[in-house]
């Protein structure tokens, strides 16, 4: 109908590869859970990163360090 539809949040923690509902519960300093809004769960979306994209970007790094020093890092 020429309308776009929203992703709904849960849509959203899939995009990011996280479990669904990851966002839907908070935690206050007592320890209490909590609801979070939609708004606040679109938001924690748009600020988290891609879980298997800094998976994979950590692997190549790995993967190039070892090649690149022959399995010998300093990390000094």
């Amino acid at each position: 109908e020429g309308r776009i539809r929203r992703l709904m949040p849960v849509e959203c923690e899939r995009l990011m590869s996280w479990p669904d509902g990851h966002t839907s519960k908070g935690v206050k300093p007592d320890g209490t859970e909590y609801e979070v809004s939609d708004t606040q769960r679109y938001k924690m979306c748009g600020n988290g990163v891609v879980s298997e994209v800094v998976k994979n970007l950590v692997a190549q790094l790995y993967e190039t360090a070892q090649t690149r020093y022959n399995g010998v890092i300093n990390y000094t």
